[in-house]
């Protein structure tokens, strides 16, 4: 058992969470936590990561930018930032709500210096394209104008109100819903925010295996509102499950306006208002949610009957505004592999569905989308503001084919 294996609080089940290679053997390093130093192993890239990988994936890009942020760290700290691939912490070291509700894995930027913080950004940077990287930082600034608020009045959202919390909107779970430890699932009350342990110091960087050009190793940032888990194995590339969610959705900083997942509202909503009457029936999803379905916390199993309409039964158009919203989320992933993913999502397009439940307007606070392919499952869940008196987004993506890398 790796030595960073620790308790990590997980909430009850009321609380609903506020996401080609050549087969043999390469070389990697392999990290001893115990030791703070890295000695060679041979680890076979798993055969399903070619099956399915897409490709296209700049791994050496950032394995280069996390060997630079590494290299700014003691011995103790590369101890606490660094896990064996397989450590389940990684299931369970993020959340949409704020540490301490949920403790997170590695090490927190607001203990970092300049230098070091600076470095760990570049990580991410090189993980994600411009679009995802302004959305990352955003999503921070989110939390930042939050924790404003908390200065001046308690908000009572995750981090001030006791975690068995009332619901703020109660709405039934589907039948089939998952209901032990689905943390992130339907049942339980819309937030997580708020309170003392709240802003942009609050995210913290993790590595669950050496970073290597060939072997497999997850990027894991996250704090309130964003979780990124990407696994990279040679030249493939995952960004299962990720998570990004914000409350407000519109707000001034600094005298700065921000409106982060602007782009994921539009088009998840112009995608399914472009369906018709007959088929906005038809994809209407049994059963209503105040949360996502599989989020933090609730990594499964995917539903084994999909709802929705067909996505290769509407026309043209309407399956353009689905790509749309697919790209939303898959193009926060660095530009190459972005591309090869949404090409193999949209070939799927005949085994892919797309439904609501709730409402279809962004206005709603009942409003919840789900896109669900052999591949690609996209959540999209407005519920009550929890900290404020708007509408409060969570979002989850993830690949059913390469949740957490590929099993």
């Amino acid at each position: 058992m790796s030595s960073h294996t620790r308790p990590v609080l997980r909430r009850p089940v009321v609380l609903a969470a506020c996401l080609s290679i050549a087969l043999g053997t390469v070389g990697y390093l392999a990290f001893d936590p115990g030791s703070a130093s890295a000695t060679v192993a041979k680890q076979a890239v798993p055969a399903s990561a070619a099956r399915t990988g897409a490709g296209g994936a700049n791994t050496a890009e950032v394995v280069k930018a996390a060997n630079a942020f590494l290299a700014t760290l003691s011995d103790e700290q590369k101890d606490a930032v660094l896990y064996d691939f397989d450590d389940e912490a990684k299931k369970t070291g993020w959340s949409n709500f704020p540490t301490p509700v949920v403790e997170r894995n590695g090490l927190k930027l607001g203990d970092l210096t300049d230098a070091q913080d600076a470095a760990a950004m570049k990580v991410m940077e090189a993980a994600l394209s411009k679009q995802g990287y302004e959305e990352l930082v955003e999503i921070r600034k989110a939390d930042d104008y939050l924790a404003s608020l908390s200065d001046s009045e308690d908000t009572g959202d995750g981090a001030s109100a006791s975690p068995t919390a009332s619901p703020t909107a109660t709405r039934t779970p589907p039948s089939g819903a998952p209901t032990d430890g689905a943390t992130g699932g339907p049942g339980g009350p819309g937030g997580g925010g708020g309170g003392a342990n709240f802003g942009s110091e609050w995210y913290y960087l993790s590595f669950f295996g050496q970073p290597s050009k060939t072997g497999e190793f997850t990027v894991q940032y996250g704090g309130h509102h964003a979780a990124y888990n990407i696994t990279y194995a040679g030249n493939n590339v995952t960004m299962s499950p990720t998570l990004t969610a914000v409350e407000p959705e519109e707000f001034i900083l600094d005298d700065k306006a921000y409106a982060p997942l602007a782009d994921k509202r539009a088009a998840t909503i112009g995608a399914v208002q472009s369906l018709t009457a007959d088929e906005l029936a038809a994809a209407e999803i049994d059963g209503s949610f105040d949360d996502l379905y599989l989020g933090p916390g609730n990594d499964g199993p995917f539903p084994t009957e999909p709802e929705g309409v067909l996505v290769s039964s509407l026309t043209k158009k309407q399956q353009a505004k689905v790509t749309a919203m697919l790209r939303t989320w898959v193009d926060d992933l660095d530009e190459k592999a972005a591309a090869r993913l949404l090409a193999k999502y949209v070939a799927e397009y005949d085994e892919t569905y797309i439904g609501w439940s709730g409402g279809t307007t962004i206005d709603n606070d009942q409003t919840y989308v789900r896109l669900d392919g052999p591949s690609a499952w996209i959540e999209f869940s407005n519920q009550p503001g929890a900290s404020t008196d708007e509408i409060h987004q969570h979002t989850i993506f993830r690949d059913e084919t390469s949740d957490y890398g590929w099993e």
